[in-house]
């Protein structure tokens, strides 16, 4: 080594290149090493990378010093690497028509079996994160012309050859190069599915050779072979098999390094990219050991060229969408929005895709830029979402025991931009539902619905003491039929005629059994920007629904019935939030009995009683709570009241209930958990106890 550093000092013309290694978080240590380098006056002539070394390396490609690397890494938002979900805020309105279908969800064939998934995340987060990152040099299709020239290796999956991307759209090849097998999905590009590159070559010291390199500086980042106590779940079993092929190719290729630098990263885990600031200083630690060995190489210039990029505002001369099948590209720009010759800047351009995303008919999409003699053009790469999707959820309460709900969905199948629901909720509730819409526009437009549907469900009744005396099956089919407009994320208004046929049967005790039927029209309106449908910390829910019946169709009496429900959620402080919510329900004229009351009671409703314990033609609920919230868990301290009567006055009623109480929520994914309990003005306690999401995802599209 001491001869090598002597040569290198005689030959001023020498080429230095660059090779940073795959390694998970343990990359996060090229960025030490880098900015040693940048402290001793290195500069590297080429550089290749792999995995996370592919992203350091083309950042610092890209003329980033390693000390501004550093820092963005240490704002990065670590999110991007977990499974991307978005915030019931930032779904589009025509989406909240309808709640949670159920945390487990599957692709399904057009033959209509359940498929597993390629992998556990998308990498719809991952590339678009990538995108922003390297912007300025989004139009440069030649990596050679980046200030330090620059490659990255990828596995080509359907050959098992590697592939060294030279060319292309950058953020598109670092991507490919880092996409970890079952962990992201392979990477599309070209008619190509791309894996890792560690897999054929975690350190491509021949890469740069073939570029020219005439000494090599190597920085090994990968872990070794893990002992049998630390395989301790399906991340370090998946790491370990991969590690073997890794640990093969590296033996190869570290005899090709002039100055091979090894940070000591046993304890890093290949997940724990929060910890930035301990793995880059095990990077400046292994680059300071190599001083001696690096010094003889410093370049009297260590000032980059600079390469033309892409201006702060960009305007479009064409734009073109790629990779789409059932979505037209007329829609596919609609959603995205777009237009040419208008000047965008980089966040607004982030900003419109993460918005056609949230259409939740995109698997990926995503920007490429293209420059030509004439200008810039925009390349929309998308892909769509499968068409047919499967959704269960599993509850269980105190009142309704063990429930479960399967709901396909097919999606611009019967026509474009539509959607059919198809449900079926089997337990102590049994429901098969409908829901059929089809929209005409994107962000905002009209659209009809057809919902047919068919329930059966067991109605109480209760003592003072909110026990349970007698029972009653009750049975009802009809159907909702409706034509509305929804604006963006903002409102949907939806008018509608209704029918319905419902009856009573399996008396138990002394219940009158009941047959009516009723059909009428009525009006909807909901507005939502809930961050989340079930346990929300910010944001506000509005719903209403207006209905009159007609004689000529009811075996009933003439009625109007309006029911209107509003959530608020403002955060106070990080971890507390104030929430309001009321509910109002009335037939506007006294009616002693009804057949379509309203129920109450419930953790989501007055949870001083029993799940629809009191049902009343009137009523007026109203609850306030300090809410405290964490990662994984929420606290709520409530207050609540509840009018019951006959008369739609706004004036005391005979029938009051006040209560108070807590909840606390533990949430999770798959199996969220409340537990609730309140105590009334007479000290009578009421506990509530839910498992999974325990909601009716059709709320709006009933009548």
């Amino acid at each position: 080594m001491v001869l090598v550093a002597l040569l290198g000092a005689l030959d001023a013309r020498a080429k230095i290149g660059l090779v940073l290694s795959g390694g998970g978080a343990r990359g996060m240590a090229h960025i030490g090493v880098l900015k040693v380098l940048d402290e001793l006056g290195v500069k590297p002539d080429y550089i290749a990378g792999t995995s996370t070394g592919a992203l350091i390396g083309g950042l610092y490609a890209c003329g980033m010093s390693g000390a501004e690397i550093e820092t963005l890494f240490k704002n990065m938002d670590w999110d991007v690497l977990m499974p991307e979900t978005m915030g019931r805020d930032q779904l589009h309105i025509s989406e909240k028509r309808w709640g949670p279908f159920g945390p487990l969800a599957f692709e399904l064939t057009s033959g209509m079996r359940p498929k597993l998934p390629q992998s556990f995340l998308a990498s719809n987060a991952q590339i678009n994160a990538l995108f922003s990152m390297f912007y300025p040099y989004a139009n440069l299709r030649d990596f050679s012309s980046l200030p330090i020239p620059f490659r990255c290796v990828g596995t080509n999956i359907l050959t098992g050859e590697l592939k060294v991307f030279s060319s292309g759209s950058l953020h598109e090849a670092v991507l490919a190069s880092m996409t970890f097998p079952s962990l992201l999905e392979p990477f599309e590009l070209d008619g190509n599915l791309y894996i890792d590159g560690g897999i054929m070559s975690n350190l491509p010291t021949e890469v740069v050779q073939d570029m020219g390199a005439d000494i090599i500086i190597g920085v090994q980042v990968n872990s070794g072979l893990k002992q049998r106590e630390q395989l301790e779940n399906i991340i370090d079993v998946l790491d370990q098999t991969i590690n073997i092929g890794i640990v093969r190719n590296i033996e190869r290729s570290t005899p090709n390094c002039d100055i091979l630098i090894k940070p000591e990263l046993t304890a890093i885990p290949l997940t724990g990219f929060t910890a930035v600031e301990d793995v880059v200083a095990q990077g400046e630690a292994a680059a300071r050991n190599a001083t001696l060995q690096l010094l003889p190489y410093r370049h009297p210039d260590n000032k980059l060229p600079k390469s033309p990029s892409l201006p702060s505002g960009i305007s479009f001369n064409s734009i073109k969408v790629v990779g789409n099948q059932y979505i037209s590209n007329a829609k596919v720009r609609e959603f995205v929005g777009l237009e040419k010759h208008k000047v965008y800047s980089l966040d607004e351009i982030a900003e419109a895709f993460r918005s056609a995303f949230s259409s939740r008919l995109f698997k990926t999409i995503y920007p490429t830029i293209i420059q030509s003699a004439t200008g810039y053009q925009l390349v929309i790469r998308c892909k769509e979402n499968a068409r047919y999707r499967l959704n269960f959820n599993f509850t269980y309460n105190a009142e309704n025991e063990l429930t479960g709900r399967s709901t396909v969905t097919l999606s611009n199948t019967l026509q474009p931009n539509s959607k059919l629901l198809m449900s079926l909720l089997v337990g102590s509730k049994n429901e098969l539902s409908l829901d059929y819409v089809k929209n005409f526009g994107s962000h905002w437009g009209i659209y009809f619905r057809l919902f047919p549907y068919i329930k059966e469900q067991t109605l109480y009744s209760y003592n003072d003491d909110h026990e349970r005396l007698n029972s009653e099956r009750s049975l009802e089919y009809g159907g909702v039929g409706g034509i509305g407009v929804f604006a963006r994320k903002a409102l949907i208004v939806e008018t509608y005629s209704f029918a319905f046929h419902s009856q009573t049967y399996r008396r138990i005790a002394d219940f009158e059994e009941k047959r009516y039927k009723s059909a009428g029209v009525g009006l909807k309106l909901y507005s939502e920007q809930l961050d989340d449908y079930l346990l929300p910390t910010r944001g506000f829910q509005l719903l209403a629904k207006l209905n009159a019946t007609t004689p000529f169709i009811s075996n009933t009496e003439e009625y109007k019935k309006f029911y209107f429900k509003s959530k608020l959620l403002l955060p106070i402080t990080k971890g507390l939030s104030f929430k309001g919510q009321m509910e109002y329900g009335s037939f506007f004229r006294k009616m002693d009995n009804t057949f379509d009351p309203f129920y109450i009671g419930g953790i989501d409703s007055y949870p001083g009683l029993q799940l629809q314990e009191m049902s009343a033609p009137i009523y007026r609920y109203g609850t306030v709570a300090m809410r405290l919230h964490g990662q994984h868990m929420m606290l709520d301290i409530f207050a609540s009241s509840l009018f019951l009567g006959n008369v739609d006055v706004w004036q005391p009623e005979k029938y009051q209930y006040h209560c108070g109480g807590m909840q606390l929520a533990i949430k999770s994914r798959f199996v969220p958990l409340r537990l609730a309990w309140a105590v009334d003005e007479e000290y009578h306690s009421t506990i509530h106890f839910s498992v999974g999401y325990e909601l009716d995802p059709f709320t709006f599209s009933r009548r």
